[in-house]
């Protein structure tokens, strides 16, 4: 009737079959592969806008364009850079929406959400300066209330002196 199947026939189904699964699990892992470089790309291109935004003044601009990097990458890089820059913005001396405490979060952020970053020496000394420059603003509007307490308590000073003045002339003797 019919012969034995020789031993190269044996496992002719057994490679067939595990070409398939490589294959299938190529394509998928291309698929993963693809969608990660399209992530990465658009994150790419958010930075450049924002970058470009933030040149031409526009920092509102550039700021929510940061934020769309942060959202798309909120564990990874450039999450991380974009939050450094958008400290950067919140702490730049030409934004007219200047705020040292909104540049602090982002860089106290950095830090944690991003313990790993190239950034995070640079973030933990802006932090550090941030820091003492709030204090030191408190503390000018300290003295500012001092001397303007000072320069009340002066004028009320001058107006007693002025007071007795007046009073020294009437008690002299006319002539």
């Amino acid at each position: 009737m019919g012969k034995k199947r020789g031993e190269n026939g044996k496992y002719l189904f057994l490679h067939g079959a595990c070409l398939l699964v490589v294959l299938l699990l190529s394509v998928s892992a291309g698929c993963v592969t693809h969608s990660a470089f399209q992530k990465k790309w658009l994150g790419d291109k958010h930075l450049e806008l924002a970058e470009n935004l933030e040149s031409q003044g526009n920092y509102e601009g550039a700021l929510k364009a940061y934020d769309e990097v942060v959202r798309l990458f909120p564990g990874d890089s450039p999450g991380d850079r974009a939050l450094f820059h958008m400290g950067l913005i919140w702490a730049h001396p030409d934004n007219p929406q200047r705020n040292n405490k909104k540049a602090l979060k982002c860089f106290r952020r950095l830090l944690s959400d991003f313990p790993r970053s190239a950034l995070k020496d640079e973030a933990r000394v802006w932090v550090s300066a941030i820091n003492e420059l709030i204090r030191c603003n408190g503390r000018v509007e300290d003295l500012g209330e001092a001397v303007s307490t000072v320069e009340k308590r002066l004028n009320a000073l001058k107006e007693v002196d002025i007071g007795i003045e007046e009073k020294k002339r009437e008690d002299l003797p006319r002539e």
